[in-house]
């Protein structure tokens, strides 16, 4: 969800050359959306969906291609103030893929049954096989200690990744300097928006912008404000100073105020946050597992081809890698 309202983030398209180097990708944000346009085939109804792996091959290959290295990042458990965690539905995605990944059967129709009536499930089961299809492919697999963008801002805060790969506005308000919404590496753009631009168009910094948050509505205080949009929302913090604020000018008395408030202080976890000691480099390709993996998807004869391209790309993009070096 995000933000309530919010359409005054300034995205523009920009060459891809601005993102060329590490970037982190919330994954679950990621794949959500490019498979929410896949509509099954009348012959394909029965099987297994497994669209998000077409969706994760295609994105970790071309941004090889293009000298990106792209860390995958998942979420942890979900804020307590977005949604109550559920660890049942969580075992049972673990468990709807391990048999899945035991058996490989694409037809399974208890397995493809299940998957089908349950978008969250089946969400759960996807990330579950994107870890491993990233861990067989080479790139960095991370899990979040919450939410995935979260943890993506603070990677490009700290230059850790030149862009977060969300069209979610927490990104930007969790700290993240640059955000890019879609890539069309084949065409050499980008979709992004900066932090610098998003203060600047609203004339708030960073502080304003977490507050604006809140009294629009967001993840975690879907009601915000009533009646008050970001425009409305950025002049009444200027007058006011701040979220307290502008509640208190509202009316909102202490008992009132306090979820808001709450609300807002989650957007102060990601300074917290460090990933001094993580790897994210890239790896050789795991080309057996590659290939299971694939397999149910492609076929045998395919997922080998898939597997050989793999090994030839990860080859360029260590020259690549080793040759800029050199010159830095």
């Amino acid at each position: 969800m995000g933000v309530s309202r919010f359409n005054v983030i300034p995205w523009v398209w920009a060459n891809s050359q601005e993102i060329v180097g590490t970037i982190a990708i919330d994954a679950p944000n990621y794949i959500a959306r490019r498979t929410s346009v896949f509509t099954p085939k009348r012959t394909n109804r029965d099987r297994v969906p497994l669209s998000h792996l077409l969706v994760g091959l295609g994105l970790i290959r071309a941004a090889l291609r293009n000298k990106i290295l792209p860390v995958l990042v998942f979420d942890g458990p979900p804020e307590r103030l977005k949604r109550d965690p559920n660890p049942e539905l969580v075992a049972e995605a673990h468990e709807v893929y391990s048999r899945f990944s035991r058996g490989g059967d694409p037809y399974d129709e208890d397995i493809s049954e299940s998957l089908s009536h349950s978008p969250a499930l089946r969400m759960y089961f996807a990330a579950e096989h994107l870890r491993d299809l990233g861990r067989a492919m080479g790139v960095p697999t991370l899990t979040a200690p919450t939410e995935a963008e979260m943890l993506c801002a603070a990677m490009c805060r700290d230059s850790h990744a030149r862009t977060v790969v969300s069209n979610d506005a927490d990104a930007l308000l969790f700290g993240s300097p640059h955000v890019t919404s879609h890539m069309e590496l084949s065409r050499g753009r980008v979709c992004r928006a900066t932090l610098a631009a998003l203060e600047a168009s609203l004339g708030l910094g960073l502080d304003g912008l977490r507050d604006l948050a809140v009294i629009c509505g967001c993840d975690f205080h879907p009601e915000g404000v009533k009646g008050i949009g970001p425009r409305r929302g950025a002049i009444l913090l200027k007058r006011h100073g701040d979220l307290e604020g502008v509640l208190r000018a509202r009316g909102y008395g202490p008992a009132d105020r306090e979820p808001l408030v709450l609300a807002r202080e989650v957007f102060e976890e990601s300074v917290h946050l460090s990933l001094a000691c993580v790897d994210l480099r890239l790896k050789p390709p795991i080309l057996p597992k590659l290939v299971s993996l694939l397999s149910p998807c492609l076929g045998q004869m395919k997922s080998e081809i898939a597997a050989e391209q793999m090994t030839s790309i990860w080859r360029e993009f260590g020259r690549r890698q080793a040759t800029l070096e050199q010159w830095t």
